[in-house]
Order: C-alpha cells, then structure tokens, then sequence
C-alpha cells in the first residue's frame, strides 16, 4: 500500500510540476529537491536488502534515523536521574559540579524514595540512652594476635593510587589521621602519599 501511495504520489508531483513548468519555467528548480527523493524511494522499492526500505520508501529511513539516536532520546527526554546504570544521572551531575567548582547541592531534600522497599540509612540517635566518651571500634585479632587492632567501624575504602592522584592520596591519609580511622590502599601498591599518619590497611590482592 505504501509503496503504491509513493509511486502514485510521484507521478501526480511530476505531473504537475510539468504542468506548471509551461507557464511558469522556474518551477523546474523544484526537481532539484524532488527529483533524488523519487530516486530513492525508486531505488528502495526494487532493492531487497532491507524489507523496511522496500515496503516504505523514502519514510522507512526515518525508523534508521531514529535508531541512531536513540541513546539520546533515552538519555534526554526518558530516563530520570535515578533510572541510568551503571552511574546514574543524578551521580554524574554531582561529580560535574564538583569538578566545575560549582554549587553541589540542592534545595527540598532527596529524589530518592526514601520509604520505599530496600532503601537503607544510618540516622543519628537524638535521644540516647547512655552517653559515651570514646568513639565506637571494632577489635580485630583475638588472644592469639600479637598486635591486635582497634578498628573505626567507617574506614576509607580500596581506592589505588594508580586511579587516583598524588594530592587525592595525600589528602585521605591526613583526613584517615584526623578521623582516626584507617585507609585502606587498594591494589597500586603503598606510595610515599600513603605514609601522612594516617592507620593503612595495605591491600596486596583481590579475589573474585
């Protein structure tokens, strides 16, 4: 049907733009846009390549148009700021303005479902029920350790100095002194910017 539509609708189009052309000549500059449009959908209705091509001519490039920027249109116009895997919008965005030195946050809370199933936080007790003088540690090492260790229950976690650079690892060591809780090295090794007082845990593997 589409393919009879083109073909019909191409012979009224010539024929008028003959018609018209014996009594006003510069209507003959119109086949310059007209003519490769009939070319291709002429050329689309007999080859058998592409069946979309074959039984839409000329309109069924528009379906391999769309294909093209459909990661776009998905990235623009579809997904929200939570929906894109594996970094979401909402991630990218803050990693931006960060690097932009520009203002990071945003007023009128979270866009997360915060009451939603699997939604998980730490909140602060504002009303405990014993206070404490010391920060909470985790012991690692039994009797049989000879150098057991009191470990921060939040620690830096593995970020290797081969992806992160010189002043990143300068500064997490210092922050890890600061805190009193440890850094762990990741996988490139301990450098000389791992060494600012800060306690270490010296990562030598990963297993999968």
């Amino acid at each position: 049907m589409v393919r009879r539509a083109f073909y019909l609708g191409s012979l009224l189009t010539l024929t008028a733009i003959g018609l018209a052309a014996a009594r006003y000549p510069d209507v003959l500059w119109s086949l310059v846009v007209v003519g490769p449009i009939i070319v291709l959908g002429l050329y689309d209705s007999f080859q058998t390549e592409h069946a979309i091509r074959r039984n839409f001519p000329v309109i069924g490039h528009a379906r391999y148009l769309l294909e093209s920027i459909r990661p776009e249109i998905q990235q623009y116009f579809i997904e929200s700021t939570l929906d894109a895997f594996p970094i979401e919008r909402e991630h990218r965005s803050l990693v931006y303005a960060r690097a932009k030195d520009e203002l990071e946050s945003h007023p009128f809370g979270t866009h997360r479902d915060v009451y939603g199933i699997g939604y998980e936080w730490a909140a602060h007790s504002i009303g405990a029920t014993e206070e404490v003088d010391h920060a909470a540690r985790l012991m690692i090492g039994g009797r049989d350790c000879s150098k057991p260790y009191a470990s921060s229950f939040l620690n830096i976690s593995a970020m290797s100095f081969g992806s992160l650079s010189p002043t990143a690892v300068t500064a997490l060591n210092r922050g890890a002194k600061l805190g009193g809780f440890a850094h762990n090295t990741g996988e490139g090794g301990i450098s000389p910017y791992h060494l600012q007082g800060g306690d270490l845990i010296w990562q030598i593997g990963t297993g999968y």
